[in-house]
């Protein structure tokens, strides 16, 4: 087996049937290309404004006061210092204060101890519910592979 998720099986297909998908494919990729014909052809767009392009970006920068510029400027500024410090700031992490005991657990499901200490030691663990979904039984396992080689041995 070659571990590749892609089945080919193109030499189980007839002469026609190979043909056909080919011709799909070319199809469909040229549609493909078609939707981002837009978007190939925008680079071309300020070759095409040509020597207007200039007086337009005159135009766009003289629309702004003089006033705004400062005031864009801190707000960039501000921006970027705020999410880089944002970045640098712990992230918040659970007190072990607020963490519950084994007796507490215990208590709340009335088990013994015991058989939650060995639930949580143990690497497969079954727990059983009553019919109202309240924890009535906690089952440690050993794994399936270590079951089926002690029995064998």
């Amino acid at each position: 087996m070659s571990g590749s998720l892609i089945i080919n099986a193109r030499h189980r297909l007839a002469w026609h049937q190979r043909l056909f998908s080919d011709a799909t494919t070319a199809l469909m990729w040229g549609a493909w290309l078609w939707l981002w014909y837009p978007l190939l052809k925008a680079p071309a767009w300020p070759a095409d404004l040509g020597a207007r392009l200039y007086p337009v970006l005159m135009k766009l920068l003289a629309s702004g006061s003089p006033e705004n510029l400062p005031r864009s400027v801190v707000a960039l500024v501000g921006t970027s210092s705020t999410l880089l410090v944002w970045s640098k700031l712990p992230a918040r992490k659970a007190s072990a204060a607020g963490s519950l005991t084994v007796r507490d657990y215990a208590r709340h499901f009335a088990l013994p101890e015991q058989a939650i200490q060995a639930g949580r030691r143990a690497p497969v663990c079954v727990v059983r519910h009553d019919e109202h979904g309240r924890i009535v039984q906690v089952e440690p396992r050993a794994p399936l592979g270590q079951v089926r080689a002690a029995s064998a041995a």
